[in-house]
C-alpha cells in the first residue's frame, strides 16, 4: 500500500536516472499527474501515458535529470510565501510547488504571485 505517492515519483525518477533507464512506471493519482505534467513542461520528461491505474513516464526530455529531491514530506511539510520560493542551482534548477492555483515551478508561482507547499526541486 502506498502512504506517499509523491515520494515514490521522486524516488523512482531517481533511480531510473542513475540506472540511465528511459521509462518509470509509477501508481497514479491526481498529484502525481500535476507534478508529472509540470516536469514534462519544464523539460525534464518527455511524455506521459495513463494506462490502467498506472502512470508510464518516459525520461530523455531536453534537460536530462541529474538530481531530483523531495522537500515538503509528510512529516514536516514546508510552505513557503512568493518572497521565499527558492531558485535551486543558481537558477539552472527548478523547484515545483503546490499552490492554491494548482501544481506549478517556482517561476510561474513568482509570477502569478503565489505561495504554496514545496514539492520537490530538479535539475
Amino acid at each position: 500500500m502506498y502512504t506517499d505517492t509523491v515520494s515514490d515519483l521522486v524516488t523512482q525518477i531517481r533511480n531510473a536516472s542513475a540506472a540511465e533507464k528511459d521509462l518509470v512506471t509509477i501508481r497514479s493519482s491526481k498529484v502525481v499527474r500535476a507534478i508529472a505534467d509540470v516536469m514534462k513542461t519544464a523539460g525534464f520528461v518527455s511524455n506521459i501515458s495513463v494506462e490502467g491505474r498506472n502512470l508510464q513516464i518516459s525520461l530523455g526530455g531536453a534537460q536530462p535529470v541529474t538530481h531530483i529531491k523531495r522537500l515538503s514530506k509528510p512529516g514536516l511539510r514546508r510552505y513557503v510565501k512568493t518572497t521565499e520560493i527558492p531558485t535551486p542551482f543558481s537558477g539552472l534548477g527548478t523547484v515545483i510547488l503546490s499552490t492554491p492555483k494548482g501544481v506549478m515551478t517556482g517561476l510561474q508561482a513568482k509570477k502569478q504571485k503565489v505561495g504554496g507547499e514545496l514539492i520537490c526541486e530538479v535539475w
